[in-house]
């Protein structure tokens, strides 16, 4: 076994209860840190250098988008410029003190949650700038599961983008169906009944407009007006006149979108109708990058992907880059369908050989094997991509 130091980071009180488990169940040397838990001391200036290493624009970048749309009054207030300079100085000081506890710890690797928006991309910076690897971890792209990759999460990824790689791991092996039901945080306008629902639809869920999967991995949408828009000006144009839009509102985000349930006759809000329901219903499933096109695989429905997506795969599922396209894909709907071998043998794949069995927040033994493996890079997924 490699004699590797292991430091994983998080903020989350969660997030560092599970690092702190697996530390317990791993024979790995892991140490685990809670970063908002320690202060910025004078010593940490000394690391200060190291943040002129990282690419301080590209951090701040998807920072700025967030605070953004969470506090418009501010982003167009006079006081924009100064909380955009101040936000510059403290990803400096953040990657400082990053630094200062990953050389403290005497880490080889370190373990972040995500790494695509902050705190976590300053420690990620940090660590690459101090020559050590990083690890992501994340929520599983399937039931049940969990993320680790040394690529990133989300479509940053190391799951092999080329559609044909898979079908050699195609077989009618029966997969997880029983989708987990997401708590919501937030009361929503209920909208239509399920005995409501049109015969014909396309399901479109709506995402958390500040999260990393719309901030920073989708080139084109960037808020679900815009989506919403974008689907107001096609439908009237589709072949199909019965074929409807329906759309859920995501459980986690706080705004709500009361304004748009009764703007297009022929897009209708489900929010209190269950997802898995609505998948089954549909005859294909529009997304931005969810999880919720990986559970639509499951089910065996066509997916449609308007951002960037590791599933956004030739053979997968139909990648959607503009209205034109959007329009053109509604009324070829067979376009989504994809290359049955493929789509299984992608779902084969990432069952088989890429998630981490068992969701983090219920980590059993079983987890914490797959996950050691994992982080020794002596699994059988590091094995199979180097032959991709």
């Amino acid at each position: 076994m490699q004699n590797k130091k292991y430091l994983l980071v998080a903020r989350g009180s969660s997030h560092i209860r599970y690092f702190k488990k697996f530390a317990e169940l791993s024979p790995l040397n892991v140490d685990v840190i809670k970063v908002n838990a320690k202060l910025f001391l004078p010593s940490h200036f000394s690391y200060l250098a190291l943040a002129e290493k990282a690419d301080i624009e590209r951090l701040l970048t998807p920072h700025l988008l967030k605070k953004a749309r969470k506090h418009p009054r501010l982003a167009s207030s006079f006081l924009w410029s100064p909380f955009k300079a101040l936000s510059r100085f403290l990803i400096k000081l953040d990657i400082a003190k990053s630094a200062a506890l990953i050389d403290n710890a005497k880490a080889d690797v370190v373990g972040v949650w995500n790494g695509q928006k902050q705190p976590s991309s300053s420690i990620a910076a940090a660590a690459k700038a101090l020559g050590k690897e990083v690890v992501a971890f994340e929520n599983g792209l399937l039931p049940n599961s969990t993320t680790c990759d040394w690529c990133g999460v989300n479509c940053e990824n190391s799951l092999p983008r080329n559609g044909e790689f898979y079908r050699q791991f195609s077989s009618a092996k029966s997969l997880p169906t029983e989708l987990v039901p997401r708590a919501p945080i937030a009361s929503k306008a209920k909208g239509i009944e399920s005995s409501a629902l049109p015969e014909k639809f396309i399901f479109v869920p709506f995402q958390v407009e500040t999260d990393s999967q719309i901030i920073s991995n989708s080139p084109w949408i960037k808020s679900m007006g815009q989506l919403y828009q974008h689907l107001a000006n096609v439908i009237d144009n589709t072949n199909d006149a019965n074929l409807h839009i329906v759309i859920k509102e995501h459980p986690s985000e706080s705004v709500r979108h009361d304004s748009l349930h009764h703007k297009h006759p022929r897009i209708l809000f489900a929010n209190q109708c269950n997802t898995q329901m609505l998948i089954e219903r549909s005859q294909a499933v529009l997304t931005i990058n969810s999880t919720v096109g990986i559970e639509s695989l499951l089910l065996g429905k066509p997916v449609m992907v308007l951002g960037s997506a590791c599933y956004g795969i030739d053979g997968v599922c139909a990648k959607v880059s503009n209205e034109s396209e959007l329009l053109n894909t509604l009324n070829n709907l067979a376009w989504c369908e994809g290359d049955d071998e493929i789509k299984r043998g992608f779902l084969n794949f990432m069952y088989e050989h890429y998630v981490i069995p068992t969701a983090w927040a219920n980590i059993d033994e079983k987890h914490a094997q797959a996950l050691t493996k994992r982080l020794l890079k002596d699994d059988s997924f590091i094995t199979l991509i180097e032959q991709a």
